[in-house]
């Protein structure tokens, strides 16, 4: 892995590398809180439609973990705001101030209206009538899609920031003012890859997941309840997966033409459009060519064990989904990630040309630096860091004491996962 240099010293690695531990953790629960979303209702309906209610039991089994699953990946949406807010306020107060209409419609489907949507549906389970409990599903099914529909505005923002406006300023520190149109942001164009690949990788990854537990399970308990859920996890990623994998190409596509820094990142070599002048500024911190190449070996592999599942009911198979799975969602998640980097915005090439046109090169040069993690790092404007740049044990420690945390919350998602119904209802 080539890396580059320049202001990267041991309190940004860490604040980096805790940042994406964080998010590493909350990706995949809130990747499968959004399949679950999807999948019970449709079990649901399933069940009614054919008459068969071992389907119904299913989705009332997994609705239970629904709830955890959703808990925990709260607890570590509000770790990452904090990490954020506390390692990368000056990022952390612009991307709020630009983008506030978006954190504002995810807030509030996250608290107000998803969250009371998941208890509802649970509770209500055989206490209404059945079009009306898959009504509700498919309510809440909703609701927890606009919460990634409104973030992943941001990540596409970070890769290309359409319908943002910059002028000098004699007042700012940066030395100049930031203003989005977060109408024209809605056009990015490689925001409706990224979102449509999350949800289908979302749908996919829990269907796997699904499919790996009650394949473990099946294999010592030959119940119906089980082989339906093993059989069904297995459609759902088998089919989600290639829509997963359509639409993920389909953004590497847009990020090269629109994303040149993380183009040089995940393809190894600088896009075929961008002016050799600027390949000092556009270069990229990671060559991350090894994980795309990584990533898709995981994916062919995936597959094959899903191809294997449909034949035979293995243990070591289903192991082997449950681990792989999450580990390919996270690692194409960590690329997308690292490959903006030095940059936290990576700035269009076209505004770039623009700005040197209209403002002159030092200033072009100036928005460019201010648009790096390193700088948005710097002691000088984050009181944090400043702190910690005296005494870098109190980061160390911190990540410690998270790895700790993080050991004791597997110990927590292992009981949960362990506890079983005893009804009749549960089929077990």
């Amino acid at each position: 892995m080539n890396t580059r240099g320049g202001g990267y010293g041991v309190p940004c690695i860490v604040a980096v590398a805790l940042i994406a531990w964080a998010f590493s953790v909350h990706l995949p629960l809130v990747y499968t809180v959004l399949g679950l979303g999807w999948l019970l209702p449709t079990l649901e309906l399933i069940g009614y439609r054919s008459g068969r209610r071992v389907y119904v039991d299913v989705a009332h089994g997994l609705s239970s973990y629904l709830i955890a699953v959703y808990a925990i990946g709260g607890v570590f949406g509000t770790i990452v705001t904090v990490f954020l807010a506390g390692l990368l306020p000056v990022f952390t107060n612009i991307a709020g101030v630009l983008l506030w209409p978006v954190w504002g419609v995810a807030i509030v489907f996250g608290v107000a209206i998803a969250l009371p949507f998941i208890g509802f549906y649970n509770r209500t389970f055989g206490r209404v009538s059945p079009m009306r409990h898959i009504a509700i599903g498919y309510g809440m099914a909703i609701a927890l899609t606009v919460i990634p529909a409104m973030f992943r505005l941001v990540f596409a923002y970070i890769n290309y920031p359409v319908g943002t406006s910059i002028t000098p300023s004699s007042t700012s520190n940066t030395g100049f003012t930031l203003s989005v149109n977060v109408m024209e942001a809605l056009g990015n164009p490689t925001y409706p890859p990224l979102l449509l690949a999350t949800i289908f990788g979302a749908i996919a990854m829990t269907g796997i997941l699904v499919s790996s537990i009650h394949g473990w399970r099946y294999a010592s308990s030959r119940s119906e309840y089980h082989e339906v859920g093993h059989r069904v996890g297995n459609m759902v990623g088998l089919i989600f997966g290639v829509l997963y994998s359509i639409f993920a190409f389909w953004y590497l596509y847009t990020v090269y033409q629109y994303s040149p820094t993380m183009a040089w990142s995940i393809f190894g070599h600088p896009p075929s459009y961008l002016p050799s002048a600027f390949y000092s500024v556009y270069k990229p911190t990671f060559t991350l060519s090894w994980m795309l190449y990584m990533n898709i070996a995981l994916g062919l592999i995936i597959l094959a064990l899903l191809l294997i599942s449909l034949k035979v009911v293995s243990r070591p198979v289903e192991a082997l989904k449950l681990v792989l799975t999450p580990l390919l969602m996270d690692s194409a998640e960590l690329m997308n990630g690292l490959a903006h980097m030095p940059y936290a915005v990576v700035p269009p090439v076209s505004a770039a040309e623009a700005l040197i046109k209209t403002y002159g090169l030092d200033f072009t040069l100036n928005v460019a630096k201010w648009l790096t993690v390193s700088q948005l790092l710097t002691p000088e404007i984050n009181a944090l860091l400043k702190v910690v740049s005296v005494e870098p044990g109190l980061l160390v420690g911190s990540l410690v004491f998270f790895a700790f945390f993080n050991v004791l919350l597997l110990y927590v998602i292992y009981a949960a996962l362990s506890w079983r119904r005893t009804t009749t209802a549960m089929g077990v």
